[in-house]
């Protein structure tokens, strides 16, 4: 299993998201992993029902500006993240009413057991620090925001 520094290190980045709801969100991620050629092509459409699933079954937006879509699918041999930033926030249902601004994006291969869950929880507990999350909030590229959250 990866750590989460390796994790990072592959993540695909977009420090400018445009979508204005959840769903929106996580096409313009898994589009991402797509034009980073990290996710096949033809497996562009079943990745994204895996999280948009995911996320019907029990919504993944968190407190503090944070959402953490993901979802088991088999169109992944390994875990595959994307981080997304979108600068003003969009509604999202948050339990604070807060807008969400940072969205990480996860592909979980079915064999993956629980290392994903130890990630999630490290970036998590990352993303809590208000000072941290602002400072990946106005971060202007994946460069920065990848230093910030290897912090």
């Amino acid at each position: 299993m990866n750590t989460y520094d390796t994790m990072l290190n592959k993540a695909v980045v977009i420090p400018s998201l445009k979508s204005e709801d959840i769903f929106g969100v996580i096409a313009e991620l898994v589009d991402a992993l797509v034009v980073a050629g990290t996710l096949p092509e033809n497996k562009r459409e079943e990745a994204k029902q895996a999280i948009v699933r995911r996320e019907m079954s029990a919504s993944t937006v968190m407190t503090d500006e944070i959402a953490l879509p993901h979802g088991r699918t088999d169109v992944v041999d390994e875990l595959v993240c994307a981080v997304g930033i979108h600068k003003e926030g969009f509604p999202a249902d948050a339990p604070d009413g807060l807008p969400t601004k940072v969205v990480i994006l996860m592909l979980v291969p079915p064999a993956a057991g629980s290392g994903y869950i130890i990630f999630l929880g490290n970036i998590s507990r990352t993303l809590m620090d208000t000072a941290k999350r602002t400072a990946i909030i106005e971060a202007p590229d994946r460069e920065h925001v990848l230093a910030l959250l290897h912090q």
